[in-house]
């Protein structure tokens, strides 16, 4: 039996520590140490523990109330995070700018490519995109190589356009007012002018009675492919009394422009219709036979 006192030789030092007692407490924190460490056995005792336990526990006070806000601002974040990727996703998939726009909240802008700009840009009629900007102001920008992004924007009924660079600096910024914006976002391709103040349209315009005649000269097939939707026309408030053909070809497409008169004025909806089809349509017009064939001068009775 080992003396309680304490040793007085360093034999008696070696024989105490030596000792099956001491030998074996030894052993048994080298093996509670090793296997602690290996299997993590005591945090998961603890955790369990504090699992089953946790429901009768208050759930109150500070620490609760700050994990409740965190929780609750974690939720709130991730939301936005997916309208944000769900919004940004619509946007790389619009076709049209009007759908670009439409993707626009009050609070929130979106961002698009450079060059994806320019496509939806280029996809608006000449006579209408100039009035959005430029394209000599875009070549500008776009061949100098600053512009990379574009960013879009609501504010006070009209759309801000941000050209940014690299840095995310503004480069250049554009306004649209709110009757074109409105215009684009429902998808009516309109201009509050008249036919004589658009230069694309100056040369040839002919009267709504001359234009539908020689229209329905065409067979139906032919018909679709100059107004595809004559239904639309028929919903636009207002009287057609002239329409004009634009002296430029939109790869296999022209513009026509038909002017309508409201109680606001003159506005021209602008259509595209097949090229050849149209040039066929502005022969008859122009040389067809009858006794108002040919007309003389820009405007056509």
């Amino acid at each position: 039996m080992i003396p309680w006192y304490a040793p007085t030789t360093l034999n008696a030092w070696s024989r105490r520590l030596l000792s099956a007692r001491t030998i074996i407490l030894v052993l048994v924190l080298a093996a509670f140490a090793i296997t602690e460490l290996r299997f993590d056995w005591v945090e998961e005792t603890v955790g369990t523990f504090l699992v089953t336990t946790n429901s009768g526990r208050p759930q109150s006070g500070t620490i609760w109330e700050q994990g409740r806000m965190t929780d609750s601002a974690r939720q709130t974040l991730a939301q936005y995070a997916s309208e944000r990727q769900n919004v940004q996703r619509e946007v790389r998939q619009a076709g049209s700018l009007g759908q670009v726009i439409a993707s626009i909240s009050a609070e929130k802008g979106v961002m698009i490519s450079a060059e994806h700009f320019l496509a939806l840009y280029l996809k608006l009629p000449p006579v209408l995109y100039q009035e959005v900007v430029s394209p000599y102001t875009l070549l500008a920008y776009d061949s100098a190589g600053k512009w990379q992004r574009t960013y879009l924007e609501r504010q006070n009924k009209q759309l801000l356009i941000h050209l940014l660079d690299s840095q995310n600096q503004v480069v250049h910024r554009l306004s649209i007012g709110a009757v074109l914006l409105g215009h684009i976002e429902r998808g009516e391709i309109a201009i509050r002018s008249g036919l004589d103040q658009l230069s694309d349209f100056a040369a040839h315009i002919y009267s709504a009675e001359r234009f539908f005649a020689a229209l329905n000269s065409l067979t139906e097939e032919g018909q679709r492919r100059v107004v595809a939707h004559p239904e639309d026309l028929l919903r636009v408030s207002g009287r057609i009394r002239r329409i004009g053909i634009s002296d430029t070809d939109i790869g296999n497409a022209v513009d026509l422009g038909f002017e309508v008169e409201d109680l606001d004025g003159p506005k021209v909806i602008l259509i595209q219709g097949d090229r050849d089809d149209v040039r066929r349509l502005q022969r008859i017009l122009e040389y067809g036979s009858g006794s108002m064939w040919p007309w003389k001068g820009e405007v056509r009775p």
